[in-house]
């Protein structure tokens, strides 16, 4: 009786392990039939850059456009090279320990080996609560036909490994255990 039951967990835990490795994680890439490939992998876009220039009295503040980390204000400015044919950014966040978030809304967009210049003010705090500043400042923009920085290209992630590996070390496992104890 307490072989059986030990067995009927065996199976089940085998079956849950091959269950989990069938399913696919984020980046993997999937066989839909035996002709077609369904990858989930971010793909690269690829075509022509441009920059945004970013400037700011504030030296380290952090830059974001949209929701996405750009980096730190170095030397008063931040070259950000971004592809002419992808998606396009609307937010541009500047923002610093001890100065007022800035949100400038981008209006203009860089064409190819084109540079948009985007000035931002950081206000102290103290003075924020005295001065009422506009939040969502419009970008002035002056374009200059010279390329700053270029992008590296991104590889995708690395995908992960199932649990198969896994399911098949505990079959080894149990069954060595069931053949010691078979012995006895």
């Amino acid at each position: 009786m307490r072989k059986e039951i030990l067995l009927v967990l065996f199976v089940c835990s085998v079956l849950i392990g091959c269950a989990m490795a069938a399913v696919p994680d984020a980046n993997q890439t999937v066989a839909a039939n035996t002709t077609t490939t369904v990858t989930t992998a971010p793909q690269l876009i690829g075509g022509n850059m441009g920059t945004y220039l970013v400037t700011s009295n504030v030296e380290g503040a952090n830059v974001t456009f949209d929701s996405d980390y750009k980096g730190i204000i170095t030397g008063g400015q931040l070259a950000v090279p971004v592809y002419t044919t992808g998606t396009p950014y609307r937010t541009i966040t500047v923002q610093a320990p001890g100065y007022q978030i800035a949100t400038v809304n981008i209006t203009q967009y860089p064409a190819a080996n084109q540079t948009v210049d985007v000035p931002v003010t950081l206000v102290p705090l103290a003075a924020a609560n005295t001065t009422e500043v506009q939040a969502n400042a419009t970008a002035p923009a002056t374009v200059s036909t010279e390329m700053t920085t270029a992008m590296a290209p991104v590889s995708p992630a690395p995908t992960k490994s199932g649990s198969l590996p896994f399911a098949a070390l505990g079959a080894f496992v149990v069954l060595g255990i069931f053949a010691i104890r078979s012995r006895r």
